[in-house]
């Protein structure tokens, strides 16, 4: 019996994704700053960042049409009126910038009664804690060794916790074809889209950080050492790395991302459509993951979508297949304010189980909606509210979060 609803539990989620994969698929060909901003353009991540996989430290270029890109205003009248402003170049060989997020959470949560149990609710009005805290503070350094051809990029992360090198590498371009690079060093893994929505609406709470990003091991938390390269052929991008995981796993992994983003499609302005595929080997078991997302605007509304599976082999118990999907939306409201709104869901097989304790429902979902304008040239504001609910024995599952986050950048 249990054998029997395990398999109509697997051919439902594989369903639900097909489902879904046709829905991202479609509104890709019909129609990493974050996502949203690089569809919104219609580029690369790489054209934005150093770090050619997105995230990080801008390029120069960036920063020079930063208008543009975060349709920015300055609300303040002395910095509208000042005159120049720091790009963070100190030399034609030697680049630096940084990100301060100051993050105030208030999290609503229910008391769980006698069961330790909290029911499932849309809105809560119990205040369980107030987290204010540095979500990040971070410095980055780019040395050109061989102006557009060899360099040495450091990841620098001050805040929260004690500094770490998120990520230093050293990166060659210019003698590959096709765009092509190659990186050697510690860095993030390519993978998927890189929304910070875990990394946001978790603060200081690990069962929150169960979705899309969390549950990959591919946000903005995790780290890898090893080797990259890539290429970049007209609106195309390929990765591969091997990698060491920063957790301590005596397993490698192996991550392949590929996805195009093309510009200028009638009706819509640009789609991006893309998959990525991940193995890991913890002691003990097999993971392979793989996934695809898509996105497209139609006019100031942008939308992107991305499905993930994970299946899990274990040397001592049944294997464990997992599913994860999130949806977003954007719009750019009086052409300076981002509205987002988003949706995810993880069916977390397993992954809240414990030895004597085996549970059978395990899917959680998040909601959340806000603004995140950006006041000036360098700072942005957010505000959002969202909705969980997980395991209603699992009461940090079940929360709801009001956000306010102040972020500093250049």
């Amino acid at each position: 019996m249990e054998a029997g609803r395990g398999k109509r539990n697997c051919a439902a989620r594989a369903a639900a994704g097909a489902v879904l994969a046709v829905l991202v698929l479609t509104s890709a060909a019909t129609v990493r700053a974050e996502p949203y901003m690089a569809i919104r353009e219609g580029r690369k991540c790489g054209t934005c960042h150093v770090n050619q996989t997105g995230g990080g430290m801008r390029t120069l270029l960036a920063i020079t049409h930063m208008q543009e890109i975060t349709h920015y205003r300055e609300i303040f009248p002395a910095l509208d009126d000042a005159g120049e402003a720091f790009n963070g170049q100190i030399t034609s060989f030697f680049s630096i910038g940084g990100d301060l997020r100051v993050t105030d959470s208030i999290i609503f949560q229910d008391q769980p009664d006698a069961q330790g149990r909290v029911p499932h609710k849309a809105f809560r009005g119990r205040v369980d804690e107030n987290v204010l805290d540095v979500r990040e503070g971070a410095l980055y350094f780019d040395v050109q060794l061989v102006e557009d051809f060899l360099s040495i990029y450091t990841d620098l992360n001050l805040a929260p916790g004690s500094p770490v090198a998120r990520e230093v590498f050293g990166m060659l371009r210019g003698v590959l074809p096709w765009q092509g690079y190659m990186k050697a060093g510690r860095f993030y893994l390519d993978y998927g889209l890189k929304m910070e929505t875990d990394n946001l609406f978790s603060v200081d709470i690990p069962s929150q950080d169960l979705f899309v990003r969390g549950r990959t091991g591919t946000g903005f938390t995790g780290f890898d050492s090893g080797f990259e390269i890539g290429f970049q052929p007209g609106p195309w991008h390929f990765t591969a790395s091997v990698t060491d995981p920063s957790s301590g796993d005596t397993g490698i992994r192996f991550t392949t991302n590929a996805y195009g983003i093309w510009r200028d499609i009638p009706v819509i302005r640009n789609a991006m459509l893309g998959a990525s595929f991940l193995f890991n080997s913890p002691s003990g078991q097999d993971q392979y993951i793989w996934g695809f997302y898509g996105g497209a605007n139609l006019g100031p509304l942008e939308y992107q979508a991305e499905i993930d599976f994970i299946h899990q082999t274990f040397d001592d118990r049944d294997s464990v297949g997992t599913f994860l999907a999130y949806g977003e939306l954007n719009y750019l409201l009086f052409d300076w304010i981002n509205t987002k709104a988003f949706a995810e869901y993880a069916d977390n097989d397993g992954m809240l189980s414990t030895p004597d304790m085996q549970r059978s429902r395990t899917a959680q979902n998040r909601f959340g909606f806000g603004i995140e304008p950006f006041l000036g040239r360098f700072l942005q504001t957010r505000l959002f509210y969202s909705i969980a609910n997980g395991p209603k024995d699992v009461p940090e599952t079940n929360q709801n979060r009001l956000i306010l986050e102040v972020h500093l950048f250049f």
